[in-house]
């Protein structure tokens, strides 16, 4: 799949770039998104710096992915995580994900970026069901969701 940008309630989110590394090294080092992401512990340079060249890179061109860099649309800003992070052809599903740079945090952005994916996953790649889960605990992540549309 053809990565792609989407420009939606003030946020633009795209593609990863290499130079992201750096913000998502930052943004990884905090408690919250090691605690309840999948990211490595500890986090280092090299794992952001393949996260956003390789790993993205290749969930894209293997169409098994969509993550994107959820930034400012004004200023560029990277604030979060936000994407597909399972796509399933054969049944026309996908699981979204996310996290929120400590920075970003209480601003709406993971809302209004799993909205916007959601709308995206619906109408261009025209699947037919978004599912979402977190630990049992993770409040925050919970209240996102719901607030995104999620039952």
């Amino acid at each position: 799949m053809e990565p792609v940008e989407i420009i939606e309630d003030g946020l633009l989110l795209r593609p990863w770039r290499a130079e992201d590394a750096d913000a998502v090294h930052r943004a990884c080092q905090d408690p919250d998104i090691q605690r309840w992401t999948t990211v490595p512990r500890p986090y280092l340079p090299e794992h952001a710096v393949a996260f956003v060249t390789t790993i993205s890179a290749t969930a894209w061109a293997q169409d098994t992915g969509t993550p994107f860099a959820v930034c400012d649309a004004a200023t560029g800003e990277l604030l979060a995580s936000c994407g597909l992070v399972s796509v399933d052809r054969a049944l026309d599903s996908g699981e979204v994900g996310y996290w929120t740079a400590p920075w970003a945090r209480g601003r709406g952005v993971a809302v209004r970026a799993t909205r916007a994916v959601a709308r995206w996953a619906f109408d261009a790649l025209k699947l037919r069901r978004l599912t979402w889960q977190a630990e049992i605990g993770n409040h925050a992540s919970r209240l996102v969701a719901l607030r995104a549309g999620f039952r």
